[in-house]
């Protein structure tokens, strides 16, 4: 897989925080991530285990949010968006 500048980062963390707040929330993050997960034929549970699972992970501030200055580049360079 090729790397992605931090500008191609940029555009993809654009897309997930759909209101533009620098943040992807949790409810931003499921209403991408779900339905993919389901099409890979994953079961909702366990995608929202994974979700939940990101957030802790990637969340530096404990706020419920990812932001692209914290770890955000991070989570969208080892995803497969």
């Amino acid at each position: 897989m090729d790397t992605l500048s931090d500008g191609q980062l940029r555009i993809e963390f654009d897309k997930l925080d759909t209101n533009k707040d620098n943040a992807i929330t949790i409810d931003e993050l499921r209403k991408y991530y779900v339905p993919m997960q389901e099409m890979l034929g994953i079961s909702k549970q366990l995608a929202e285990s994974e979700i939940e699972g990101l957030i802790k992970r990637l969340d530096t501030d404990d706020d419920g949010k990812i932001t692209f200055e914290g770890n955000g580049n991070y989570f969208l360079s080892h995803s497969t968006l």
